[in-house]
């Protein structure tokens, strides 16, 4: 069996943070490698390494997820993280926004939550498939 895909949670809710890595860690294929809810702090773990996923809310406790794409964007993604945007703010406007900073995905989070996790449990075999 190989080894669980590690996953980067950056939400500021508690309630949707714990509702993620329940789901993650059910999944088999998922580990939650940290959880964070500030831009700083999402920032500094994706800069550790050991990230292969992250699933980025816009609004934070302190920064945006648009701060957190934007560090992923400039450095050119050198671990080629997965990037899942799940936010309330899924308008046309930060559809198109998130797309050109970068983001693989951009879902609701009222109305997408599952399709999140089956994106990165998608992503987990495919690069199961090709080691």
């Amino acid at each position: 069996m190989q080894r669980p895909m590690k996953v980067l949670l950056i939400e500021d809710s508690v309630e949707i943070r714990d509702a993620l890595i329940q789901s993650i860690e059910g999944s088999g294929t998922l580990v939650v490698n940290g959880a964070v809810d500030t831009a700083q702090e999402a920032i500094a773990l994706l800069d550790q390494g050991g990230v292969e996923a992250a699933v980025i809310d816009l609004n934070l406790r302190k920064g945006s997820g648009l701060q957190v794409l934007d560090h992923l964007q400039q450095a050119g993604n050198p671990k080629n993280i997965l990037r899942i945007v799940l936010s309330n703010h899924t308008t046309p406007v930060f559809k198109r926004i998130c797309a050109e900073m970068g983001a693989d995905h951009v879902l609701d989070k009222s109305l997408q939550f599952d399709d999140a996790i089956t994106l990165l449990e998608q992503h987990a075999l495919s690069r199961q498939a090709l080691s």
